[in-house]
């Protein structure tokens, strides 16, 4: 069925600027499309019109035509819609609506009443075409957000839509399940006759599966073509802002534990041992989805405490009442408040120092992060990557002595990924200890002094950037390896 959008135009109602503005945008059957475009765009604002959901909420004012096959979006209902329209969130916990893997996949399947016998040959498929088997029966929260994201492809699979979006698919993932995700749609693409919209940054990556592309800027469509036309296509991936840095053995420790190890109840166990952390050093976290980067770093927080282990923090001089500062991975987790600027005077109003320094120092850091026109908007109205910009401003407005981010360049374009990059290296000159979980191996190459490598739940090692390279060189690693090292 073809897909016909005329004259969309969307804004939130207490806006004055439209989020999308005369979207005019044919899409044929069978056709795979992919939409890129900076950070804020509109991107997944237009992947919500052709899914049916923005004319079926009332936060704002919808003008314009979608129409899917003989069916206008306008006049059909949501549940009709969602029969031939699967799509999957760029946040996977946004589109869960069970406990636990097993009963997610089999929501939307029940709720169509599909036969049992059905149900479960559908369910292993999708299961087996996402490599995600071994995520049966678990809880949902105890995932990866890369674990996170197979599920939710696999729970749309199951329905077999005929109209497939996938927001960003692979922002959570590391590159061994961003290329079973390439396999996935590949797959696909020679199995089923499906439609299939991706929103990606990653223009390159998938250029062999879609041949047309929409680039969107200001929620305009400004190209409207062949990939490797498109304005992102030519923009090289290289991060070359890296700047030179003390000697690991001139700076003074920061952050030290000994015998740091904690288990869940689900017997998963995370095990570090002994771990000594320097002054201004920037430390990449690395490992597969679902190896314990996120854990590590909630233990360091106390948010989940180890069953045993000692932390040692030491500093010449405090900078401040936070001591560390984290952004999570899920940007909603730590959305609070009805407005942006509401959000960043949250913590500070917490900790009494909602004051002129600081309220000035919060206008600098939207300034910094391109904001400075949104702090009135509700934050859950901002893009993933806009959501991810403010959490770091949450952060920052309190100069924490060590900084952890996981996943900090989720939702972000290139330029941004490069202005987060610049901004890193100013905090590590002025000291700031920075441990980032991150799955791109050039960024890695890039920002770190060195890398805190996680296998299965256990400290593998922690090395200057060239040692871990050469030790995942030799020990058969190409996942890790930046595209000049591993051959690629």
């Amino acid at each position: 069925m073809d897909i016909e959008i005329t004259h969309l135009s969307y804004r939130y109602k207490e806006e004055g600027k439209p989020v999308l503005h005369d979207i005019n945008l044919h899409i044929d059957k069978g056709e795979w499309l992919m939409i890129s475009g900076g950070s804020g765009s509109g991107k997944t604002t237009l992947a919500y019109a052709i899914a049916g959901i923005l004319f079926h909420q009332e936060m704002g004012i919808y003008q314009g035509k979608v129409r899917i096959g003989n069916k206008s979006i306008e006049e059909t209902q949501l549940y009709e819609i969602a029969d031939a329209v699967g799509f999957v969130q760029q946040n996977a916990d946004d589109q869960f609506c069970t406990l636990n893997t097993a009963d997610e996949l089999a929501f939307g399947l029940e709720n169509r009443r599909v036969p049992p016998d059905e149900m479960r040959r559908r369910i292993s498929a999708s299961l087996k075409i996402t490599k995600a088997e071994e995520l049966n029966q678990r809880n949902l929260f105890e995932l990866s957000g890369g674990e996170k994201q197979k599920i939710a492809i696999a729970s749309i699979l199951a329905l077999n839509p005929m109209v497939l979006i996938l927001d960003e698919p692979t922002s959570n993932l590391d590159q061994n399940s961003t290329r079973a995700i390439f396999n996935v749609l590949n797959d696909l693409r020679k199995t089923r006759k499906l439609t299939v919209i991706i929103i990606e940054h990653r223009i390159q990556y998938f250029k062999d599966l879609f041949k047309r592309c929409v680039h969107l800027e200001n929620g305009e469509i400004v190209f409207d073509g062949k990939v490797e036309e498109s304005p992102f296509y030519t923009i090289p991936e290289k991060h070359s802002i890296r700047e030179s840095s003390m000697e690991s053995d001139r700076k003074e420790p920061s952050l030290t534990l000994n015998n740091w190890n904690y288990e869940n109840e689900d017997g998963f166990k995370l095990e570090i041992g002994d771990l000594e952390i320097k002054q201004g050093e920037i430390i990449a976290l690395m490992g597969e989805n679902g190896s314990g980067k996120t854990t590590f770093l909630k233990t360091l927080l106390g948010i989940l405490k180890c069953k045993q282990g000692k932390m040692e923090f030491r500093e010449k001089k405090s900078t401040g009442p936070v001591r560390f500062g984290y952004v999570f991975q899920n940007a909603d987790e730590q959305i609070f408040m009805n407005s942006v600027k509401d959000e960043i005077a949250y913590g500070l109003k917490n900790y009494h120092l909602d004051d002129a320094l600081h309220q000035a120092r919060s206008r600098e850091l939207l300034e910094l992060f391109g904001l400075q026109n949104r702090e009135n908007e509700n934050p859950h109205q901002l893009s993933y990557g806009e959501k991810k910009r403010l959490n770091l401003i949450s952060t920052l407005i309190f100069s924490p002595s060590i900084l952890l981010l996981d996943e900090i360049f989720i939702g972000q374009d290139i330029f941004q990924v490069n202005y987060i990059l610049r901004k890193l290296m100013q905090l590590r000159k002025i000291g700031v200890t920075i441990i980032a979980a991150i799955h791109d191996p050039a960024l890695m190459k890039q920002m770190a002094d060195r890398i805190l490598f996680i296998e299965d739940g256990s400290l593998r090692f922690c090395l200057p950037t060239q040692q871990a390279v050469i030790w995942w060189q030799v020990n058969g690693y190409r996942d890790f390896l930046p595209e000049k090292e591993s051959g690629a």
